[in-house]
C-alpha cells in the first residue's frame, strides 16, 4: 500500500486535490527500463488477461504485431 501516496505521485497517477491514484500499471525490466505502462480512470478496470499477455508479449523476444498472442509469430 502507498499510503504516504509516494509512489503514484512519482508515477504521475496521484490526483493530489482527491488525494486518490488513478489505476496504473507499470511493468519495469530487471534493468529499470520502463516496459509498459496503462494509466486508467478509477470508473474502469483493469484486465488481468491483457497484463498476463503484454507480459508475455515483452518476453517473446521479439516485436509482435498487433493483436499478438501467445503462440503467433513475431515480426
Amino acid at each position: 500500500a502507498d499510503i504516504t501516496k509516494q509512489v503514484a505521485k512519482d508515477y504521475g497517477i496521484l490526483i493530489e486535490e482527491e488525494g486518490i491514484a488513478l489505476r496504473g500499471l507499470f511493468i519495469i525490466d530487471p534493468e529499470g527500463e520502463l516496459k509498459y505502462q496503462v494509466v486508467n480512470h478509477n470508473d474502469v478496470g483493469r484486465s488481468v488477461e491483457e497484463t498476463l499477455r503484454v507480459l508475455q508479449a515483452l518476453q517473446s523476444g521479439g516485436l509482435c504485431p498487433m493483436n499478438w498472442k501467445p503462440g503467433d509469430r513475431n515480426l
